[in-house]
């Protein structure tokens, strides 16, 4: 009996046994899936991690970098020996401080070598150097004005500048009385060019207001401006310099102002 029923019992068990060892082998590899699935993700996480970091990094020493850069001027074109170079000639490029030797020219610099000859040949992209160029003719504020022409300067107030309004270049009307005459009376002088506000001469340079305005006046403009500075005189700005032709048919136009009753 006791052996039948072993007889029986025993395939049941050696089925059950090989159903536990087939689940084992399953759970294991499922396990051994499992644990690569999780160590490729982490690599994968890590591996951007990495790349991401790496690439902050050398973004900020680029910025880094970029911010020692300096500007230099440099040929924008070949250019033989002894041409004289406009300024389409140049244009401006960053070089590490490093490469930078102290006779190459910064871009601030290019008004002085326009119109200088090259001694030369000069490759573009080269940066420009005084040794390429011949001898420079000094520059100077008074360089602006042509022959029998005067730069004068006055202070002028915040009304008069027009809150700021008035620009380098602009063309204005000077307008006030003059007393040469017993008898005192408006004058004006058209279509004055406007040179520098305070030591500023150039357009968009002026930070605030100005405290001073200089004129561009011929000789006969200049004198007559003199005899108008004694008073508060007014500054018109206009359009532009054709603005003011009516004004020309009459070299010392007599403006009347009429004033109301009682005001």
């Amino acid at each position: 009996m006791d052996g039948g029923l072993s007889a029986r019992v025993a395939p049941l068990y050696a089925d059950a046994l090989g159903v536990m060892k087939m689940f084992s082998l399953r759970a294991k590899t499922w396990w051994l899936v499992l644990n690569a699935v999780l160590a490729l993700s982490l690599a994968v996480a890590f591996y951007w991690t990495l790349q991401n970091y790496v690439a902050e990094q050398s973004a900020s020493a680029e910025q880094r970098r970029d911010a020692q850069m300096i500007w230099l001027l440099v040929y924008s074109r070949d250019i033989e020996a002894g041409q004289q170079v406009a300024i389409e000639d140049f244009q401006q490029r960053k070089f590490p401080p490093d490469y930078v030797t102290d006779d190459w020219l910064l871009p601030q610099d290019v008004s002085v070598v326009v119109g200088s000859h090259t001694q030369q040949f000069v490759a573009a992209g080269e940066p420009v150097s005084l040794a390429h160029l011949g001898t420079l003719q000094p520059t100077s504020f008074s360089d602006v004005l042509a022959p029998g022409e005067f730069a004068v300067t006055a202070t002028v107030s915040i009304e008069q500048l027009h809150h700021g309004l008035v620009e380098v270049g602009n063309f204005v009307t000077l307008v006030g009385q003059d007393f040469r005459s017993e008898q005192s009376r408006l004058t004006a002088i058209p279509n004055v060019e406007v040179l520098a506000l305070d030591s500023f001469t150039d357009v968009g340079w002026q930070e605030g207001l100005a405290s001073t305005l200089t004129f561009r006046f011929s000789a006969e403009q200049a004198y007559q401006f003199e005899q108008l500075r004694q008073s508060q005189f007014s500054i018109w700005l206009q359009r532009s310099e054709h603005f003011a032709d009516l004004w020309l048919d009459s070299p010392n136009p007599i403006i009347y102002l009429m004033e109301r009753e009682g005001g």
